[in-house]
């Protein structure tokens, strides 16, 4: 009999897997990534929960406007908070914050966590990570 697969990130996935979300800018720079002995692990449907939270249904949202989520699958669940919305370099570019708090098994030795990033949508089409991007001068 075949066992079906769950894809889970490892902790050092994490911080990849939220690079690549376009998902947080760090309160210091040790805190950008989290502790990777006791950050929560995210499975793919996470991410994807995640992407829409922060390319779809923060579109059109007030700063300071908090999203929860969940996945009943991986148990993992948090919130998403809009920091600023704002134009960079022509770019439509989020600053977020995201709080993950571990769910299943791993709840008992994963910790919450808490990461802010900015992700700005570029012409082509796609979201990438600038957490140096800042809000254009306006004349």
């Amino acid at each position: 009999m075949r066992q079906a697969s769950r894809t889970t990130l490892n902790p050092l996935g994490i911080a990849t897997v939220l690079s690549a979300l376009l998902l947080l800018t760090p309160v210091d720079a040790g805190a950008q990534y989290g502790n990777f002995q006791t950050a929560p692990n995210l499975t793919g449907k996470d991410v994807k929960i995640l992407r829409k939270l922060v390319r779809e249904d923060f579109t059109g949202k007030p700063n300071g406007t908090t999203l929860p989520w969940s996945n009943p699958v991986s148990k993992n669940s948090g919130t998403v908070t809009l920091l600023a919305s704002f134009q960079s370099q022509g770019r439509d570019c989020r600053r977020v914050r995201y709080f993950i708090k571990p769910g299943g098994a791993q709840s008992d030795w994963a910790q919450n966590a808490t990461y802010t990033l900015t992700s700005c949508h570029l012409p082509d089409g796609s979201w990438r990570l600038d957490n140096q991007a800042q809000p254009d001068k306006t004349g």
